[in-house]
């Protein structure tokens, strides 16, 4: 009987050193040991990536390149567009530089440097100048400075804003930038 009570004390403070055991009494079954024994052997995730510093997370910047676009005055031909060049410069600008002409030497011609503004807007400084034998007397029309194109509505390509022909009166100049290679 002294050695049952013994067994029974010595059990006793077993279980209560256990470290598991915060004072309650447990017991395991053979489902919760065989279920211990599954778990551990599910592979845990790995931790996800720390996140990346801001100027990694930034989207690219489109490549910016040069090309031709098609450019357009109505006196001329809206079907046999001229080609204008553009080139890269610096703070979003390009050099612009792009000619048309017909069989009766009227012309269009623009030089100078672009940039886009909006998605619907260019700014353009430098000069615009376009002869045509009916208009302005046959004398050429020069626009220097800085001018505007748009591009309204649903319309893809962009139109000069100061239409005014140097004849003055109601005649306007219809000079038009359509999409092309380049990056603009």
């Amino acid at each position: 009987m002294k050695r049952l009570c013994l067994l029974g004390a010595v059990v006793v403070a077993i279980c209560s050193c256990n470290p598991n055991n915060n004072g309650e009494n447990t017991t395991t079954t053979q489902t919760e040991t065989t279920a211990a024994v599954k778990d551990s052997s599910v592979k845990n995730p790995a931790p996800p990536p720390a996140p990346l510093p801001v100027e990694e997370r930034l989207p690219a910047t489109p490549a910016v390149k040069g090309g031709t676009h098609p450019i357009s005055l109505q006196w001329i031909s809206w079907d046999k567009k001229g080609t204008a060049k553009l080139e890269p410069l610096k703070d979003g600008w390009f050099s612009i530089s792009g000619s048309q002409t017909d069989a009766e030497k009227s012309y269009l011609n623009i030089d100078g440097r672009i940039r886009r503004i909006s998605e619907k807007e260019l700014e353009f400084e430098g000069s615009i100048e376009t002869r045509v034998k009916y208009n302005n007397g046959g004398e050429p029309c020069i626009k220097k400075g800085t001018q505007r194109f748009f591009a309204k509505g649903s319309r893809t390509y962009f139109r000069l804003q100061n239409m005014e022909n140097c004849a003055g009166g109601n005649l306007v100049d219809y000079v038009d930038i359509y999409p092309g290679s380049s990056s603009l």
